[in-house]
């Protein structure tokens, strides 16, 4: 039995005969394209026609025979339309009859069936082809959109342009500088920014030897008001040759080995 989802019989043959308006031709197309099982019962009756047009052979009428066969067809019409008895829809009973019918009638039906199997089918497939591209179209013009209105955006005369840098901090970085001679036994250092120390605390510079020795301390320093600090010539010894320095927080006396953390560095 058919489901109500699908297109009913009546409407299927007038698809298949032609017989519709072209708003009713353009809905049954749409659910036909996507419907396996209306676009098989349109196939069968379609092929069911074309057989009659193209297995019958064309021949000349006989004297009378046209009279006969209007009477005949308006009979067989009246007793259709008129008969309970059939369950059968009276639309596939006509078709059925048609099997039966004079030679003309059969021609005329299988004409008819061979010219409209090609062109509605067509038209059928047609559409559903378009109604597979209608996304790919519906994006390519929303791209195609989104692309003019960036283009407007970024030639637009009240638009406006801001460079984005990292966040200048409060205060500049503490740093030192070093000129050391270990030929001479020679070292001269400064450094600014600086924070303050602690009361007895002191910063202390230490020599880092290339050997892998224990490091040298080079003198302590306290920076002034303005973060600033130097050690000029301090007390080391002469040939040492240096892979780095480093400056610690120590006590004020200072001391023999760096206490950790090493607050700057440098090789």
């Amino acid at each position: 039995m058919r489901k109500e989802v699908h297109i009913e019989e009546d409407d299927l043959l007038q698809y298949a005969l032609g017989n519709l308006s072209d708003t009713r031709l353009f809905q049954l197309t749409a659910h036909i394209s996507m419907c396996s099982v209306c676009r098989g019962e349109v196939d069968a009756l379609r092929a069911a026609m074309a057989a009659y047009g193209a297995t019958t052979e064309l021949e000349a009428l006989p004297a009378g025979a046209r009279d006969r066969f209007m009477n005949r067809l308006q009979k067989e019409t009246t007793q259709v339309e008129t008969s309970s008895a059939v369950a059968m829809p009276s639309r596939m009973k006509r078709i059925f009859g048609w099997t039966r019918s004079p030679l003309p009638y059969q021609i005329l039906s299988g004409a008819l069936a061979a010219g409209m199997v090609f062109f509605a089918y067509d038209d059928a497939m047609r559409y559903h082809e378009m109604r597979q591209m209608m996304p790919e179209v519906a994006r390519f013009e929303t791209q195609m959109a989104k692309l003019s209105d960036l283009e407007q955006f970024l030639q637009g005369s009240n638009v406006q342009a801001i460079s984005l840098h990292p966040k200048p901090v409060d205060k500049m970085q503490p740093e030192g500088h070093a000129l050391y001679s270990a030929r001479l036994g020679k070292l001269v250092f400064t450094a600014s920014n600086l924070a303050p120390v602690p009361d007895g605390k002191a910063y202390e510079l230490w020599i880092l030897p290339r050997n892998g020795g224990a490091p040298i301390p080079a003198g302590t320093f306290t920076p002034g008001p303005s973060g600033n600090a130097a050690v000029v010539y301090p007390q080391i010894p002469a040939g040492v040759d240096a892979a780095g320095f480093g400056v610690t927080l120590e006590n004020a006396s200072g001391a023999t080995t760096p206490t950790l953390p090493i607050l700057l560095s440098g090789e």
